[in-house]
């Protein structure tokens, strides 16, 4: 596999994409493009030299990371559903070739052309920085970060399209692009290491410009560090689990996709969690509530809220397809399995990602008793605030299970635009109520959605009945849906039987 060069999906895409006069014709634009910066730039820098060098370089720098970051997100966006509606891709899944070999092929070969043209205007760039007056060990971090900023783009964008029936290259892109350059508001928070999943904080701090985007040094795990070096990491993480989920179902049909296996899902979770705990500054908390640092219970509610978004991917990640689902409950009955196994239901998958997730706030609290007492993260106040974003979210994942048993065109798309609609009402109805009543408002938040329980009008524990019997009403909703679910599984059965007698 890491002979790239003779892998056939490789060879494939360069020979279809660098045919000689495609090729020349690609590197003669390359070259007039770089003649036009240079004028441009020397229109303004003319009198000194190499203060020209250093412009002409980060233009041309600019530049390719720009095509190379879109032509990897839109060539990798289009790799699999376009070979889906060309009815070619299950000849690709027949072949020998095993899904890490297809994902190599089809990373590094589908946008072979826009590192050519890259490569084409590299020695210009290299020249001009060194002329400019950089050092080697700078343009080495910049082309390093290049590299690994578009293999990431080019898993993440595969991994896109292997989900997508169709898609549009420029949608692929702007889906991908957008929250990254999003991202780059983390360096102004407590959490600047965030802002690492953005690229340009790590090419602000290679070229020591933007001080005002760098003013906050990111830390990981209380020690601090360099955007450079964390943008490196978090893409090498991040890129690790997509190369997993790949590599588990580049050669299924899209009905038999599991992005990951039960406890790679749990870990999944935990992965988060422990990103969350690692890019949070330490100097930035404060045992008291002043203007100056961050309360740790705002800290730990702000933890199980996040884990309610942790908790829906992992139960989008751990939905069984109905045919697996029908085999688990048929064998269930038989007494061949458990709840906890990877053809069941997902919601025991659920308590066990809210059970680490809790456990990881309290290893962090822990880890900082020494500057922070215990008792100032609050933490039967969070335990409460999780318990009440599981039983929701389970809910929800269980609802989109349901859904998938059903007949109708693409389920679980359809679920969960139920879902979203059920959300936008309850949010309408809660905000027109509260306008004659905030109280009612908040009970209605509390009754219906999770949100109720992250109101700064909601009281001590004891003092939550709107939020208790919301939970009592979702669990018994929760009951509903299982059984829904059981039935649904158990009709093929009873079809069968009828038929027999």
């Amino acid at each position: 596999m890491l002979r790239f060069w003779r892998n056939p999906e490789y060879v494939r895409h360069v020979r279809a994409e660098l045919r000689a006069p495609r090729a020349i014709t690609a590197a003669l634009v390359v070259l007039v493009i770089c003649a036009l910066v240079a004028l441009s730039c020397w229109g303004s820098e003319r009198n000194d030299l190499r203060q020209f060098f250093r412009l002409f370089h980060l233009w041309l720098l600019g530049v390719q990371y720009i095509v190379l970051g879109f032509w990897c997100a839109s060539a990798c966006g289009q790799a699999i559903s376009r070979e889906r509606e060309l009815k070619t891709y299950d000849f690709l899944k027949t072949t020998r070739l095993t899904s890490a070999e297809l994902m190599v092929g089809k990373i590094l070969g589908t946008p072979i052309m826009g590192y050519f043209v890259v490569g084409c205007s590299l020695p210009i760039s290299i020249l001009a920085g060194f002329l400019g007056g950089y050092a080697a060990g700078t343009l080495l971090w910049a082309y390093a970060l290049l590299l690994v900023f578009a293999l990431f783009l080019s898993l993440l964008s595969l991994w896109l399209s292997m989900l997508l029936e169709k898609s549009s290259s420029a949608a692929v892109a702007l889906l991908i692009l957008l929250p990254m350059g999003w991202a780059l508001s983390f360096a102004y928070s407590p959490f600047p290491g965030f802002g690492a999943i953005s690229i340009f904080p790590a090419i602000f701090s290679i070229y020591k410009v933007g001080a005002e985007i760098l003013r906050a040094k990111p830390t990981l795990f209380g020690m601090t560090t360099s955007f450079e070096v964390l943008t490196m990491l978090v893409y090498a993480a991040l890129g690790a689990w997509f190369v997993l989920m790949l590599v588990r179902n580049l050669k299924k049909d899209r009905e038999q996709i599991r992005h990951l296996s039960r406890w790679q899902a749990v870990g999944f979770g935990a992965f988060l969690n422990v990103l969350f705990y690692a890019f949070l500054d330490p100097k930035q908390l404060g045992a008291n509530m002043d203007a100056g640092h961050l309360y740790p219970g705002i800290v730990a509610s702000l933890a199980m809220g996040l884990n309610g978004l942790v908790l829906f991917a992992v139960g989008l990640a751990t939905l069984t397809p109905h045919e697996r689902l029908k085999v688990w409950w048929r064998r269930r009955s038989a007494g061949e399995e458990r709840y906890f196994s990877e053809s069941g239901l997902p919601w025991p998958w659920l308590v066990a990602t809210a059970l680490v997730a809790y456990a990881l706030l309290l290893a962090e609290a822990a880890g900082l008793r020494g500057a922070i007492p215990l008792d100032r993260w609050h933490l039967g106040a969070a335990a409460l605030e999780l318990l009440t974003v599981l039983i929701f979210t389970t809910r929800d994942i269980l609802f989109l299970q349901w859904c998938d048993l059903t007949h109708m065109k693409r389920p679980l798309v359809k679920g969960f635009l139920y879902l979203c609609l059920y959300y936008v009402s309850v949010s309408i109805i809660g905000g027109v109520i509260s306008i004659g009543s905030d109280a009612r408002g908040s009970l209605l938040f509390q009754l219906f959605t999770p949100f109720g329980i992250f109101s700064p009008e909601v009281a001590a524990l004891g003092a939550r009945p709107g939020l208790y019997i919301g939970m009592g009403l979702q669990l018994l909703i929760i009951l509903g849906i299982l059984k829904a679910i059981v039935d649904r599984l158990r009709a093929p059965a009873t079809v069968t039987a009828a038929s027999a007698a």
